[in-house]
């Protein structure tokens, strides 16, 4: 077990407390004392005793004998303090009666919890509620929370003013309902219900190695959030219509929707309704920019919209009202809203306490006048940087809800726009019909929009479905500036290697990362749809290889130049023909903010001078303005800007908003570790592979294998690790048998071992049998022996003693023959179905015993109800029982040929006729046969070789073993279809690693190393610990007494 974990030293005076990021690697089950020293030492920088360390998680301190490592909070990305508590906000008597939302602006993403008193908003640091927004004041405007919940905002002479609603507010409070929208400078603010109900959260179930898993919610594409996507403009062409030029005026969206950049396209939504109201761009004038808000002139300058303080940025996906013409008469009071406000302590940091008294005036009512309108908040398509955090911290319910096939997979919001009388409107890139999105701008602002794109990719999308590589070898920053900028990216758990990659997190900040990262791109590229030639590809056929693509996903963030020429070549052709394999970038180039002194084509190609890339990215977004709050998002063809573009206010959030979200996504796994909907993305086979870890059985407990066995499908045989996860084959759906082929010290045996535990760890005992068949009889080794601990077996012959071979064959046929008058005419799946049914089934009530005996003078009615109730699978009144069965036989060769002088070679031929048989009808008798042959050549005249579908060739053992070859077992799988999966075969009968009792250590994490590849240490097993295989046969007997399913009985 590995977690990261970050320890505080003792503040000094007025110092900031120094944090230290250290990796601790312990056995599951550690105690915190094991490691208290090794914390404590790598935070204060000197030795330290174990016994004199104190450790505090939040304001909780911790006891170091009894809290156990991996569990909570113990958990990845926890922050832990040495010696008192961190300081953090103080406690209040009660839940917050509000929160404020800052959701959008250029320091977006902020959560405060309002207590009561007087709120300050401003840019001052000193400020309650501080705004990194250059078009805020100082001291901007206040907010007041009176004692019986009531809240009411009011201006402070501010230069820019203070807009509610839309309307201008002055001096004198006005009420503030839940709901409404704040808008002073460029930033938007929110105000949400609080008291004392929670807001609805995922369940997190702990496993025991730091992670906390998590099934996220299923929404299904055409549910109503979704459906707002369809007015969401976004860079691309609408399925099916021709590529139209960006000035081109497409098809409107429904005004019931929000609109963003572009026009609607699928798998973005649905096409406009009949009858809805078109109008150009969906809302935007000719040049692009959003009706209400202006547009850049030729020289970079914005021009002035109509009469209005300069306009701010509100949130996105509000509901927008289904009736525009009623629009003066929504009301704009949401008090009684149910939204439910955060456990007080959940935000941390994120909540200000608030300051002042009480006795304000009473808040004065806006007068009525027309005003662009706020409406309701619903469910959005492209949550705001607020909702973000919250869903990351709850977990929320819309946790990494966008699958492969979602409506808005890699869409992204870059800011917000005004369109008509509806204020701030989303404008929102789709990754997937651009290609690649180029971000460019003054360093600070264009780290803040990445931050905060990179944020909405990783809270909507599983690790399963999507992967986030860094490369930052921009030579002209320093290394410490590089990693103190994207340090926190390491904490996101799309970071970690879940495809073979040779390192521990998908970083690359020098020049050997960056080639390591890149040609693990460009082996999934040859891999992919276009082949080796990808990088000749035309755009048309890479479009219509990223149109078939389902994903996994894989986003690149590409800071600044790349470093080196091969780097700038390889990057650039990844940019073009990435999205044939789902490889989309994300390029930023720091340049000067777009205005008059530096226009919209001069810092284009600024930006492509300072990263190759850049000039490839179907779409970039370029910050402008004076003072880099604003953005142009404009489509790219051939290389140049195409026309005008979409004007917006930047979405941007912190660095230290980032780690607090980044770390609470740290521990988060889904429930299964695996996507339910998307395979895995094609990685080099390991040299090794270890069964129980395909099969999601690292710690084989009984508990987990129940769980397996209600959810693997009958008959699923693991071999091992495939390029896209587990290698597999499922006997009763893809064919009823399989045939392994491997010279002597191909791994031949070992692969049977594994198939043997796999289908055992898939079904209970009663419900599948295992027959054991050593063909060899025992010169080639102990061969099956060892599975025989599977409480699934029920017989093993060894081929040397010729009168149990000949009791075994016609023990087979007549249960073959039993199998066939059971099942008459019927197949073994249909009758399984039938006879399941039929054994819920009660018939007609019978009267008690004591009525029957005369005991009432009343007879009960009769009843011709059908009543369904649960059978036991242990009933033997219904029915003989007929679990499937499973014939394992190792050198199937041995008994086709059978060597002069072998012993059972007199009986060699009944048993083999019997497995003729097997082979010809198993199928429907519910029979399957999985051998294997050290001699193809003796064996392909059989009925199985004739037969099988599916066949495994094993690589005969290299000549000269090397540390560097891989371990028995390495073969292809040829399908029915004629597909052919590498794999490297699972190994079940290894010891456990000596690193399993590993003495516990911590290690200072070092962030710019994290790209290498790990260390290269020998696995050495424990010579007298038990094998994987006996383990899981422990667990199985366990699991299988707390069902009550006893094994198959033996053939007879």
């Amino acid at each position: 077990m590995q977690i990261r974990l970050t320890v505080l030293a003792p503040r000094s005076g007025h110092a900031v407390a120094r944090a230290c990021d250290v990796l601790v690697t312990a056995p599951a089950g550690t105690a915190l004392a094991a490691v208290a020293s090794g914390l404590a030492s790598a935070a204060s920088g000197a030795e330290v005793s174990g016994a004199s360390v104190v450790l505090y998680a939040g304001r909780e301190r911790l006891d170091a004998q009894r809290r156990i490592l991996g569990e909570p909070p113990l958990v990845d990305g926890a922050v832990l303090s040495l010696g008192s508590p961190a300081e953090d906000e103080p406690a209040h008597d009660g839940p917050a009666p509000a929160r404020l939302h800052v959701v959008a602006g250029p320091d977006a993403g902020g959560v405060h919890l309002l207590h009561g008193g007087r709120i300050g908003i401003g840019r001052s640091v000193e400020s309650d509620v501080p705004l990194d927004d250059p078009d805020v004041s100082r001291q901007h405007c206040e907010v007041t929370v009176e004692a019986d919940g009531r809240v009411a905002v009011g201006d402070l002479n501010s230069t820019n003013g203070t807009r509610l609603d839309g309307r201008e507010i002055g001096a004198k409070p006005v009420r503030f309902a839940p709901g409404a929208l704040l808008r002073i400078g460029e930033s938007a603010l929110r105000l949400a219900p609080g008291g004392t109900a929670t807001e609805p959260s995922l369940t997190t179930v702990p496993d025991g190695e730091g992670h906390l898993r998590v099934t996220p919610s299923a929404v299904p594409a055409s549910a109503p959030g979704a459906q707002q996507a369809s007015a969401a403009g976004q860079l691309g062409s609408p399925s099916g219509d021709p590529a139209y030029a960006f000035d081109a005026t497409p098809p409107a969206p429904s005004p019931s929707s929000p609109s963003s950049f572009g026009t609607s396209t699928p798998p973005f939504g649905t096409s406009t309704a009949p009858g809805a109201h078109q109008e150009p761009y969906g809302g935007f004038d000719a040049l692009g920019a959003p009706a209400g808000y202006g547009h850049d002139g030729p020289d970079g300058r914005r021009e002035s919209a109509p009469p209005s303080r300069r306009q701010g940025t509100p949130t996105r996906g509000t509901r927008l009202p289904e009736d525009l013409a009623g629009s003066d008469e929504v009301q704009h009071s949401r008090a009684d809203q149910a939204d439910g406000g955060r456990r007080r302590g959940g935000i941390g940091a994120w909540a200000r306490r608030l300051a002042g008294g009480r006795g304000e005036a009473e808040p004065e009512q806006p007068p009525a006048e027309p005003q662009r309108l706020a409406a309701e908040p619903a469910p959005e398509s492209w949550p705001d940087p607020a909702a973000l955090l919250l869903t990351a911290l709850g977990p929320g319910p819309r946790l990494w809800e966008r699958r492969p096939g979602h409506p808005e997979a890699l869409a992204v919001r870059v800011g917000t726009a005004d369109r008509g009388d509806l204020a701030a409107v989303p404008v929102t890139v789709g990754l997937r019909e651009v290609g690649s999105l180029g971000l460019a701008g003054p360093r600070e602002r264009l780290s803040g929009l990445a931050r905060s794109a990179i944020a909405q990719l990783a809270a909507l999308h599983a690790p399963t479905t999507l992967e986030i590589v860094l490369i930052s070898t921009d030579r002209s920053r320093g290394l410490q500036a590089r990693t103190a900028e994207w340090d926190w990216l390491g904490w996101l758990p799309q970071v970690r290697p879940a495809h073979g990659q040779d390192c521990r997190l998908l970083l690359a900040y020098d020049r050997d990362q960056a080639t390591a990262r890149t040609a693990e791109l460009t082996r999934r590229l040859d891999a992919g749809p276009l082949g080796p030639g990808w990088a000749s590809a035309d755009r048309a056929a890479v479009a219509e290889a990223a149109a078939r693509y389902e994903g996994p996903f894989t986003v690149v963030v590409v800071d600044g130049d790349p470093g080196s020429a091969p780097l700038r070549e390889t990057t650039a052709r990844l940019a073009v023909a990435g999205a044939a394999a789902g490889i989309h970038l994300l390029c930023l180039a720091e340049t000067p903010a777009a205005s008059a002194s530096s226009p919209v084509a001069a810092t284009y190609e600024t930006a492509c001078a300072a990263s190759l890339p850049f000039r490839e990215c179907g779409a970039v977004a370029l910050l402008s303005g004076d003072v880099a709050t604003a953005l142009r998002l404009l489509r790219i063809a051939g290389g140049r800007p195409a026309g005008h573009g979409t004007v917006a206010a930047v979405d941007a959030v912190s660095r230290p908003w980032a780690e607090r979200f980044a770390r609470a996504l740290a521990p988060l796994r889904t429930a299964d570790g695996t996507s339910a909907t998307s395979g895995r993305l094609a990685s080099s086979l390991p040299r090794s592979s270890r069964l129980l870890d395909e099969l999601g059985l690292a710690r084989a407990t009984p508990a987990s294998l129940m769980a397996r066995w209600e959810s693997a499908p009958d008959g699923a045989v693991v071999l091992g690790t495939g390029p896209h996860g587990p290698a597999a084959v499922d006997l009763v759906s893809d064919g009823p048998h399989l045939l392994v082929e491997g010279p002597p010290g191909s791994g031949r045996t070992e692969l049977l071992r594994a198939a043997a535990a796999s289908l055992a760890a898939g079904a209970r005992p009663d419900r599948l049998g295992l027959i054991l068949v050593d063909g060899a009889g025992g010169e080639r080794g102990e061969g099956l022996r060892p599975c025989t601990e599977l409480p699934h077996v029920s017989t093993h012959l060894i081929a040397s003693d010729p009168v149990r071979m000949r009791a075994f064959a016609q023990a087979l046929g007549a249960e073959l023959k039993r199998r066939a008058e059971l099942l008459g005419g019927l197949g073994f799946t249909e009758w399984q179905d039938r006879r399941e049914v039929a054994g819920r089934l009660v018939g007609q009530r019978q009267a008690p015993a004591a009525e029957s005996r005369g005991g009432s003078d009343l007879d009960p009615p009769g009843s011709s109800t059908l009543r369904l109730r649960p059978v036991s699978r242990s009933r033997t009144d219904d029915g003989p029982s007929l679990p499937r069965l499973v014939v394992l036989v190792d050198d199937l060769d041995a008994l086709v040929a059978p060597a002069l002088g072998s012993p059972g070679r007199p009986a060699a031929g009944s048993v083999v006729r019997a497995l003729e048989a097997v082979a010809r009808d198993g199928e429907r008798l519910g029979v399957h046969l999985v051998a294997a042959s050290a001699r193809p050549e003796r064996t392909a005249d059989t009925e199985l070789a004739r037969g099988a579908r599916h066949r495994v060739v094993l690589d005969p053992p290299p000549a000269a073993p090397s540390p560097d070859e891989p371990s028995p077992g390495r073969g292809r799988l040829h399908q029915a279809d004629g597909a052919s999966v590498p794999f490297q075969g699972g190994r079940v009968t290894g010891r456990i690693p000596r690193t399993a009792t590993q003495r516990p250590t911590v290690v200072v994490l070092e962030w710019e190393r994290m790209g290498d590849p790990p260390a290269r240490r020998p696995v050495r097993e424990l010579g007298n610990g038990p094998t994987d295989l006996a383990l899981l046969a422990s667990a199985l007997d366990r699991a299988a007494s707390l069902v009550n399913a006893p094994s198959v009985p033996p053939l007879s």
